[in-house]
């Protein structure tokens, strides 16, 4: 943050007021090494002398931690679109308009890359010979903290940095992933603060349980992880009993006892793992145990072999075509179809992967792998550039032509998310009111104030919002109130049996009811016969996709099927 004055005064240097002990060089620098991704600043308006955290002067290659006219050297280092605000909020302080103020901004590292970063700043008036300062901190956005804050456990960047370490030392070990079943229960009828206090306990339970030699990590969204090094997996049943057994009868908050359901997938470590495949596999297990054994301990173990060796090796081809341009991707377009006329409102773009020694590979083998991977931020926006500049003569044709678009977690959670949507627009030149990013199940991880606030940014420059696969995962009616999205996309779980399934068949009806009165539409996904489009009339659906109108296919064939005239 560093601010990074101007405006002078008659007050000590920040060097002086530090020696005369008001905040001595131990108090700065122990403040300023409270996490790795805060940094500190203090800045003498009678001198103009602001003193650095000496992790900012490192990462953001600083000339020193005392600095001289520091205003100059920080706004070179602001992305040029963002200074303008940044400096009226300084003004606004230095006139006294507020005490204090929060800016975010971008800035320029000494890579020459640009993260996000939250500026706070307090102003310190001076009284009785006593100097004037800008005291505050810098939070860059582009640097994971090594803990979570609501458990204090190690987080998953230094999961995957641990699991590189035992691959490096040639050890075996077995992965335990444990997830919360329905934690999003708690946090709509408690609230956050109150679900924060639960996986505080949860983290103490797991403790307690595995013995303070083992190290636990908080994982994103509810789960947790960890590595057991030299046991059978036999041991790593008995383990998980006692895990269920405490889950649900020994977590307690503010006195009152809360039962917790979860479900744990289980996977050998051993020969030459990656820590990506061998995450990607441990999800899949815990998928396994959530989904098909009522949360039983799903075990990951008899094709381990074979199938981390098809993972690596599809990983290293896909990394290849992401180095060589993104050879071999493509993108396919499904067709989003008028429930009133059956007419082509839009098209949702889905990518597509044709590898030279695999072949065609099917999208839910190879981008499962991808959403867990470091690359998938590049690579989504390599597949929105590409979705607008393929699409831009159907918005010629058909002004009213709506393109679909997933945006994922590993997007969605990105320090640049927003500046990268921004510039591919402003790129391709395509109207962003024919734009619409469909937030996929994962992205209903984030925390429910920062998904809204993403929303919200994203709304302001005019792009539709729709939640996709509704009905799964995370997926609760408080997502309808919650959240100004403008389409629900029913999973094509609710569709496949939709004239045979009563239970499915209410929850339809009553959702898109609910969702008519509150101005939200609705597709049905997975439609494939006439006989399930007939019968689906009688809900309120805004439109289909599926089989029955066309499979996902590539832009030279919807032009020809779809605007022939």
């Amino acid at each position: 943050m560093g601010v990074l004055c101007p405006y002078g005064g008659t007050m000590m240097s920040a060097k002086k007021f530090i020696d005369k002990g008001l905040l001595d060089n131990r108090i700065f620098e122990g403040l300023a090494q409270t996490s790795e991704k805060n940094y500190m600043f203090m800045c003498d308006r009678n001198t103009n002398i602001t003193r650095w955290s000496k992790s900012a002067v490192e990462y953001f290659g600083l000339p020193g931690e005392y600095i001289k006219d520091a205003e100059m050297i920080w706004g070179d280092l602001i992305h040029p679109e963002d200074r303008k605000v940044y400096y009226k909020a300084l003004d606004e302080l230095a006139e006294g308009k507020t005490d204090n103020k929060s800016i975010d901004h971008r800035i320029k590292n000494k890579n020459g890359e640009y993260v996000v970063v939250t500026c706070k700043v307090l102003m310190m008036g001076g009284s009785a010979g006593e100097p004037e300062l800008f005291i505050g901190s810098l939070e860059n956005h582009g640097i994971a903290d090594r803990f979570d804050a609501a458990t204090n456990l190690h987080n998953v960047y230094e999961f995957l940095q641990y699991v590189r370490q035992l691959r490096s030392a040639g050890s075996t070990a077995v992965e335990l992933l444990i997830g919360i079943c329905n934690f999003s229960e708690i946090n709509d009828m408690y609230g956050y603060s109150f679900g924060d206090k639960v996986l505080g306990q949860v983290a103490a339970q797991l403790k307690k349980i595995l013995g303070e030699r083992t190290e636990i990590y908080r994982m994103d969204g509810v789960k947790f992880a960890c590595c057991l090094t030299d046991v059978a997996i036999s041991y790593i049943y008995e383990l998980y009993r006692k895990i269920e057994y405490g889950m649900k009868y020994d977590v307690f908050v503010d006195g009152t006892r809360i039962p917790l359901n979860v479900a744990a997938g289980a996977i050998l470590l051993s020969g030459d793992y990656d820590e990506y495949s061998v995450q990607g596999s441990a999800r899949y297990a815990l998928e396994k145990s959530k989904n098909e054994h009522h949360g039983q301990l799903y075990v990951f173990e008899d094709n381990m072999k074979n199938t981390t060796r098809r993972r690596l090796e599809l990983m290293s081809a896909l990394r290849k075509s992401m180095l060589n341009d993104y050879d071999g991707f493509f993108m396919c377009y499904q067709p989003l179809i008028s429930s009133e006329n059956e007419q082509v409102l839009g098209a949702e773009a889905l990518l597509r992967w044709e590898s030279r020694d695999f072949g065609m590979v099917m999208p839910g083998e190879f981008i499962p792998m991808l959403e867990n991977d470091p690359s998938f931020f590049e690579l989504g926006n390599w597949i929105l550039r590409r979705s607008l500049n393929e699409s831009k003569v159907l918005v010629d044709r058909n002004p009213d032509f709506i393109l679909h678009v997933n945006i994922a977690y590993t997007q969605l959670s990105h320090p640049l998310f927003r500046e990268s949507v921004k510039g591919i627009l402003e790129e391709t030149d395509f109207p962003v009111s024919n734009l619409c990013l469909e937030l996929t199940e994962s992205c209903r991880q984030l925390e429910r104030s920062y998904l809204l606030a993403e929303i919200n940014y994203l709304k302001s420059l005019g792009i539709k919002i729709a939640i996709d696969d509704f009905g799964t995962g995370y997926s609760s009616l408080g997502l309808l109130s919650d959240l100004p999205v403008e389409t629900l996309k029913f999973d094509r779980c609710f569709t496949k049996d939709i004239m045979t399934n009563t239970a499915n068949q209410a929850i339809i009806k009553a959702i898109s009811a609910c969702a008519q009165d509150l101005h939200v539409s609705i597709c049905l996904e997975g439609i494939e016969t006439k006989d399930m489009v007939e019968f689906a009339r009688q809900f309120f659906i805004s439109c289909y996709q599926g089989y029955y109108y066309s499979k996902p296919i590539i832009m030279g064939q919807f032009l020809d099927m779809y605007l022939k005239h």
